[in-house]
């Protein structure tokens, strides 16, 4: 683009017509002028160049000066762009807080990419194919283990730890459930030597290569889980996955291994 073409597209970012841009230009160029001679050095047709003088002289870009036959004469670039310019940027800035507050006011249209799990197997199942699929770390936070979820864990983590797959958990002693305790850290150490103690909640996070989530949740009373009542949510979200990943590394570090 040449040096001429951008200014006429900046002309016309101001509000005039390509005609009207390519006029005002070349009056520029020239100097006070008639509208046959415009005509001519601007290629614009002799049928439109008293209309776009009119459009010029009216919206302020150019000036007529008292004589016969009538000469036609810029306004000051400076003057005439300034003011426009002013105007135009007042227009952005209210645009932007008009769009910003509505943007800001809106939640995030996304597909959600969240599926309910209930059932004890339909959970185990999905927990045990996380297992299966990764590549690279599980990370287990939380309290709450069902007991198919528990054999499925038994085969699925041996073999992933065969891969190479890293695997950490952070784990109470024991679950209190309906049926009495259940041991957790002790069974869990037994598949898999990063296990670290600590007061987490009744349920379970559990985090995979970075790119998936799954919550389960469970009925409480007092600090008894129901295992009956158990449901799950699982996410193949990345974002969310990294995010609860750094909160899963920070209370890690905090705790200290037991020997």
């Amino acid at each position: 683009m040449s040096f001429e073409e951008r200014t006429i597209s900046v002309l016309q970012s101001l509000g005039l017509t390509y005609y009207g841009a390519k006029a005002y230009h070349t009056l520029v160029a020239l100097g006070p002028s008639g509208a046959s001679t415009l005509a001519e050095e601007s290629q614009i047709p002799r049928s439109k160049i008293y209309g776009v003088l009119r459009r010029l002289v009216r919206e302020g870009w150019v000036i007529t000066a008292n004589t016969r036959p009538l000469q036609y004469r810029a306004r000051d670039p400076r003057e005439v762009m300034g003011a426009r310019l002013e105007n135009f940027q007042t227009e952005v800035n209210l645009a932007s807080a008009e769009l910003a507050s509505m943007f800001d006011g809106i939640v995030e249209r996304e597909s959600p990419n969240a599926w309910m799990i209930r059932g004890e197997e339909n959970i185990a199942r999905r927990v045990s194919d996380m297992v299966r699929r990764a590549r690279e770390e599980i990370l287990f936070l939380g309290a709450l283990y069902l007991p198919s979820e528990m054999d499925a864990l038994a085969s699925q983590i041996p073999l992933a730890r065969d891969k190479g797959v890293e695997i950490k958990v952070l784990v109470r002693d024991h679950m209190a459930t309906e049926g009495g305790e259940v041991i957790l850290a002790e069974r869990l150490r037994e598949l898999t030597p990063d296990v670290r103690v600590m007061r987490t909640p009744s349920i379970k996070f559990i985090i995979a290569d970075h790119r998936e989530i799954l919550l389960m949740f469970s009925l409480v009373v007092g600090d008894v889980a129901d295992l009956s009542n158990v449901a799950a949510i699982w996410m193949p979200r990345s974002e969310i996955a990294t995010l609860m990943r750094s909160n899963f590394l920070m209370m890690w570090d905090a705790q200290e291994p037991r020997l």
